[in-house]
């Protein structure tokens, strides 16, 4: 299919191209000439130039745009925690790896969403460094706490919906403090080798808490 796409457009290209030069050798023709003519059709050309060019800056333009990431930044905690809100809410399955899980603690409405996710049949996995408090396990039954025992904290910090449905998965990193605090959004087009990083850290990581 992103064979045919690009056959297709370089089929608009050449088109374009030939279309443009025709319209300008009739401009030449007409601006140089020593009598001079009027050439049927040439504004015709010369539209259709315009018109092909629009075409094509929309179709690369809407192209390219599918392979972007989105990208959102957060000045205060409660817009970030609103995200979380709602980008757990979007997945059959959430994985969340963080550096810490404090942040989660005093969140009721979030640990809410949660609690009710893992009621209605969503695995939801918590992958951190450090002991979880009881109180958030408490708040959390159902939940897998997957603690890695590792001796320097880890830099990564992202959530992974949908990871167990091959090709619908969204993947949410952070990095920075607030107020600068961004969120990069990948999914299947935008990011598929991201993605398979993610699962991939996810993977050693539950083999590393295994091991501990």
């Amino acid at each position: 299919m992103q064979s045919l796409v690009k056959h297709t457009l370089y089929l608009f290209l050449w088109i374009t191209g030939l279309t443009a030069a025709m319209a300008l050798a009739g401009i030449g023709y007409a601006w140089f000439s020593s009598e001079p003519k009027e050439l049927p059709h040439l504004e015709w050309l010369i539209g259709s130039v315009i018109i092909e060019v629009v075409v094509v800056i929309i179709m690369l333009a809407k192209k390219g745009m599918k392979y972007l990431p989105d990208t959102q930044t957060d000045k205060e905690p409660k817009d970030t925690l609103k995200f979380m809100e709602n980008f757990i809410s979007m997945g059959t399955s959430a994985t969340v790896v963080s550096n810490r899980v404090s942040w989660l603690v005093g969140d009721d409405k979030l640990t809410s969403i949660l609690q009710s996710k893992i009621e209605s049949g969503t695995r939801i996995e918590i992958i951190t460094p450090s002991a979880v408090p009881e109180v958030l396990r408490e708040k959390l039954k159902g939940a897998s706490f997957i603690i890695t025992k590792e001796p320097v904290s880890p830099e990564s910090r992202f959530t992974l919906v949908n990871g167990d449905r091959s090709g619908a998965e969204k993947l949410a990193i952070a990095r920075g403090v607030h107020p600068d605090h961004e969120i990069t959004i990948f999914d299947n087009n935008s990011g598929p080798q991201i993605i398979a990083m993610a699962k991939d850290i996810i993977r050693k990581s539950k083999e590393l808490s295994n091991a501990a």
